[in-house]
């Protein structure tokens, strides 16, 4: 069994953090001790602190603030949508009621979008207006939510174009040296703990090491999934220039 691989010099600040506090969070769950890491695991931990304690310097540069102010803004715009669909299911006419229903069950496949990472929320947003004006025009007509979708679109746009200012702020010199140091020995750690497990594997069989490493790839190939549409969101824009 393996365990797939990554190109975590890809991942984005914010994202390179996710990924390594669900790793932590699987290998609690399953134990170090139980996958036989314990000294590997121990130095990750303390590579881990230095690394959140390095981010949140980052966190602070000048676009942090107006990004929080944004998706606050965009999150109550999304939640008023919500409310006024939820309201509608309670209509005294049957054709409102009937369309706010078929709508409700378009939210509730999208989940609650203002709890998901930043990158996740706006890619969600994207879809559920797509959705809403393409397939379901006639019923958001019947709800008259044109506004509503006017201005969570806007607010997703304003929210993607501060994100993209800083990370070309961070692109071209704000990237802190200590941070990309971590991010360097903290990699090289994974990668040690991954290679360990995979000799582990080899030795002792999968068996003992199965469902965390189902875990594991199943989160890389999520990772992977967002790199991969980042690539391809980049070669659009290259061919539209």
């Amino acid at each position: 069994m393996k365990i797939s691989r990554i190109k975590l010099i890809r991942l984005r600040n914010e994202e390179w953090f996710n990924f390594y506090t669900e790793f932590k969070t699987f290998v609690e769950q399953t134990s170090p001790q139980a996958l036989n890491i314990e000294a590997l695991f121990a130095k990750f931990q303390a590579l881990y602190v230095q690394a959140d304690e390095s981010l949140e310097v980052l966190r602070k540069s000048s676009y942090t603030a107006e990004i929080v102010h944004l998706d606050g803004v965009r999150d109550s715009t999304y939640r008023g949508l919500a409310e006024a669909v939820k309201s509608a299911l309670h209509h005294y006419h049957a054709p409102i009621r009937e369309a706010a229903e078929k709508l409700e069950v378009i939210l509730e496949h999208y989940g609650n979008l203002s709890a998901k990472p930043y990158n996740e929320e706006t890619a969600g947003i994207y879809n559920l207006l797509q959705d809403f004006r393409l397939k379901y025009a006639a019923e958001v007509n019947t709800l008259s939510l044109s506004g509503w979708l006017d201005e969570l679109e806007a607010n997703n746009k304003a929210f993607e174009t501060a994100i993209l200012a800083r990370n070309a702020e961070e692109a071209d010199n704000s990237i802190d040296v200590k941070m990309l140091e971590i991010r360097r020995q903290t990699d090289r750690c994974y990668l040690d703990i991954v290679e360990r497990l995979e000799a582990l594997m080899l030795i002792q069989g999968d068996a003992p090491f199965a469902a965390f490493v189902k875990k594991l790839n199943t989160n890389i190939e999520r990772y992977k999934s967002v790199l991969s549409r980042r690539g391809q969101h980049k070669g659009e824009e290259t061919q539209s220039e």
